[in-house]
């Protein structure tokens, strides 16, 4: 993990073009397409699950008009900016697979 640069020319990829664009980086250097690993957004989304969990538990104790909106709109923030943070501090590249023209266009072909 943390690996923020490229596996083709260990270049150094900027960490805000990894967060803008994970599933279509292109490498500054040798313009390879590269995409943020499996691994790292499993890692960010779990981060950011439970983060969320925290949230909606801490929430749930304030009562009145806001008592049940309040825990949904800090879960939603929540997951957002720890998810955004985890890959931020530790995001690894791959290179992006060749999808073959044949085939039909989803994730797991």
């Amino acid at each position: 993990m943390e690996n923020h640069a490229c596996p083709l020319c260990f270049a150094k990829v900027p960490r805000t073009l990894i967060l803008t664009k994970t599933l279509e980086v292109d490498c500054p250097a040798c313009h390879a397409a590269l995409e943020v690993s499996r691994s790292s957004r499993l890692l960010a989304s779990f981060v950011g699950i439970l983060a969320a969990f925290v949230a909606v538990h801490l929430g749930g104790q304030v009562s009145g008009t806001a008592g049940w909106t309040l825990p949904i709109v800090a879960a939603v923030m929540v997951y957002g900016i720890c998810a955004a943070l985890v890959l931020f501090v530790f995001s690894e590249l791959a290179v992006r697979p060749k999808i073959s023209p044949t085939a039909f266009p989803h994730i797991h072909a």
